[in-house]
């Protein structure tokens, strides 16, 4: 019997997952209007083993079960961001902090570009159905926040777009909402790369004839790299290549010259058009809010071919308050980049993290005091140094407060970090302010605001560094325990605990 390869086998994930406990299969019918959404939500709040949905009421033999929270965090015990590690081949009680800076290593390996296959050897082609055998509406697609606006097949795909001159191939996470029984209809927003993609295809006068794929159950290392913002012009396929160690097997569509990953449970193709549009939303997204009857209208897209494998399966993601995959992976990889742009920047940061409480709208640094110290700057300079750095690149949009803080915090512990926010920083005199940066349009005090007319501001860097440490060292003592005391008097209270009377 061969070794599991969950990062690149998306069914070897799911076995990965039985295997740890960290799987429930739910045998009972349940229903996808609402139920499933419900119990996902369920199974994230409380770090709960992800359940996989076996019997969804109205599905076909073939399509689809639901595989839920597939990023979602888990008991401390098994390795909280143990789904997360195994995405990437890693062992389970990987740290995300290790998670991070393994993929910042990862970016210094050859980049391996996909290999292609047969159509005979892809399981992705077990089954081909044409442009009129295909009916969106009899799926038993999931409507999962009450007031959404429609049936979200797309929240854990991976489209698949590339250049008229087919030197850039985009993997990409967006979400996508079924219109009827051919069309489906999703966010293709500037400045993401989905859309510098479908703007080069306006550039030529085929704005309305884009070649487009969407693909579920992708490689997991595959759907976690189409979540990171990596540089324009880069393709993701050989980044994964990078991560696996080996390339990536894919096959080409039915109705056009996209490559996609050949063990893909469900593949849909056909052409996006910026032209024909229809309206979209409102849904439950990442920062936790579904604002009823606030849709918009979104490009149009027109699926044209579908192919799967036997007993397919869904994978769902269902945002909202933390901690799920909006969180884990989005706010996570951006982590991965921040850091990545301070080493390339010169910046003196430790470390980077979007706190999983702050719905990754804040970004936490770690700043190395002594390297801070020999730059001679202010509070005013460095935090204005910070916020150019960061805003105006693509690794900021989704960021709104940049968060300074000294290297006595652990940033991957939101206790710490809430408590250098409120105890190290002035509100107003120890934020500076960015107004003429580009606003997230998913922020909700964006989108519910008059910024949502102009897009521009809202962001800021925030200063918890004591004023004093930019010169010189501060002493102070922390009152906790594991800081407030000597590490022999912290090792002795813990061996003689439970003599103490506590269990």
């Amino acid at each position: 019997m061969s070794a599991l390869n969950p990062a690149l086998q998306f069914r070897d994930f799911i076995q990965v997952l039985k295997d740890e406990d960290d799987l429930i299969e739910i045998t009972k019918e349940v229903d996808p209007n609402l139920e499933v959404g419900a119990i996902m939500r369920k199974a994230y709040e409380s770090k709960l083993p992800a359940p996989f949905f076996k019997n969804i009421k109205g599905a076909s033999k073939d399509l689809f079960n639901i595989l839920g929270c597939p990023a979602g965090l888990r008991n401390k015990k098994k390795g909280d961001h143990g789904r997360i590690a195994h995405h990437l081949g890693l062992d389970p009680k990987t740290t995300i902090k290790e998670i991070i800076d393994y993929l910042l290593e990862c970016k210094n390996k050859k980049p391996l570009p996909p290999s292609s296959i047969s159509a005979s050897s892809a399981p992705c082609k077990a089954h081909v159905l044409s442009e009129e055998e295909i009916h969106l509406e009899s799926l038993p697609t999931p409507y999962l926040h009450t007031s959404d606006g429609g049936n979200y097949l797309q929240t854990y795909g991976m489209w698949i777009l590339q250049t008229p001159d087919k030197k850039w191939t985009n993997w990409s996470i967006a979400r996508g909402m079924v219109v009827d029984d051919k069309h489906i209809t999703g966010l293709v927003i500037k400045p993401q790369h989905i859309r510098q993609i479908a703007d080069a295809w306006g550039a030529i006068g085929k704005g309305n004839k884009i070649p487009f794929a969407l693909c579920f159950g992708v490689p997991p290392a595959a759907i976690l790299v189409s979540s990171m913002p990596i540089p324009e012009g880069v393709s993701e396929s050989d980044y994964v290549g990078a991560i696996l160690g080996k390339p990536v097997p894919v096959v080409k569509c039915e109705t056009n010259d996209l490559m996609v990953p050949a063990t893909s449970e469900i593949v849909f193709e056909g052409t996006l058009s910026l032209t024909d549009t229809h309206a979209e939303g409102p849904f439950g997204e990442m920062h936790g809010y579904v604002f009823g009857g606030q849709g918009h209208p979104c490009p149009l897209y027109t699926v044209k071919a579908m192919t799967h494998r036997d007993n397919a399966i869904l994978p769902v993601s269902n945002p909202g308050l933390c901690t799920d995959e909006t969180h884990t992976l989005i706010g996570s990889l951006v982590a991965t980049e921040a850091k990545e742009l301070a080493i390339k920047s010169g910046l003196p940061v430790l470390d980077a993290f979007t706190p999983y409480e702050a719905q990754a709208l804040w970004l936490v640094l770690k700043v190395d005091l002594k390297r801070l110290q020999a730059l001679k700057t202010t509070p005013e300079e460095f935090s204005k140094k910070v916020g150019d750095i960061y805003f105006r690149t693509k690794v900021g949009f989704i960021i709104h407060e940049i968060v300074l803080v000294a290297d006595d915090i652990d940033i991957f512990n939101f206790k710490e970090v809430f408590w250098a926010y409120v105890t190290r920083h002035t509100p107003v005199a120890d934020q500076t302010a960015f107004d003429d940066v580009t606003s997230f349009p998913l922020a909700p005090f964006v989108s519910q605001s008059p910024r949502s007319k102009t897009m521009k501001g809202g962001k800021c860097v925030t200063n918890c560094i004591f004023r004093q440490q930019y010169e010189r060292d501060f002493d102070y003592v922390t009152c906790s325990f594991e800081k407030g005391y000597s590490k022999e008097l912290v090792d002795r209270i813990n061996e003689n605990w439970r003599e103490y009377g506590y269990k």
